[in-house]
């Protein structure tokens, strides 16, 4: 057989190849992206939890700050009318004044750094544990006594603590002229407490994020300042 009769037969054979090899490095590109989409969407999901997860670390710290309390009352079930049911601590009692004080310190240090937390960072999910700090600062003659008592010790969350204590504004501002009152012999934390005063008489809601934001950027250095209108 001559050259000249293979010459047609070579061609299919060199076009079959052809076409096998434009198959072979079509599949191929075919992984190669089904393997690019893949590590796009992996990286995606890995760049949506890098950026959920101060939010989430958030939202545990902030249930964690609202019932660490909770481990200690159901060892010792006998305080929970303390912080509960409104009842007072009497001579007799089954626990002392002492140990009162020190879960009552306990619960609203917790509830403290949650309102500080919520000035901060604007992800922290303050709006879930507002309704149990303020169930416990009405149900809780104990809790109530100790923010009074040692008020300057909540620089940055007492005026939203004293908000959350009472049923209205008005009563938030009564309280702050009786710490203002209390505070004769202290000119700082007299003066501390005034500026707060002020600037809740200016608001005109008393809003816990606002109220810890303010007492966040307040210091004695600066001067006496109002909310917006």
């Amino acid at each position: 057989m001559s050259v000249d009769s293979w010459a047609p037969l070579l061609t299919i054979v060199a076009s079959l190849l052809l076409v096998l090899t434009s198959a072979l490095n079509f599949s191929v590109f075919l992984r190669q992206l089904r393997a690019s989409r893949e590590q796009l969407e992996t990286a995606r999901r890995q760049l949506e939890e890098a950026r959920q997860g101060p939010e989430i670390l958030l939202v545990q710290r902030a249930m964690s700050e609202t019932s660490d309390h909770l481990k200690i009352l159901i060892d010792k079930a006998y305080l929970r009318p303390y912080f509960y049911e409104n009842k007072e601590w009497t001579e007799g009692d089954k626990t002392s004044h002492d140990e009162v004080r020190a879960m009552a310190e306990l619960i609203l240090n917790n509830y403290a750094s949650a309102i500080i937390h919520s000035a901060a960072f604007p992800q922290y999910p303050v709006r879930s544990v507002e309704q149990t700090i303020r169930f416990h600062l009405r149900h809780s003659p104990a809790i109530r006594d100790f923010l009074l008592d040692g008020f300057e010790h909540y620089q940055l969350a007492g005026l939203a603590l004293l908000c959350l204590k009472n049923d209205t504004k008005e009563g938030a501002e009564q309280d702050l002229v009786r710490l203002i009152q209390s505070a004769a012999n202290d000119p700082r934390e007299r003066l501390r407490r005034e500026r707060l005063l002020q600037y809740l008489k200016s608001t005109n809601e008393a809003d816990v994020v606002e109220l810890a934001k303010f007492s966040l950027t307040a210091t004695d250095d600066y001067p006496i300042v109002t909310a917006p209108r």
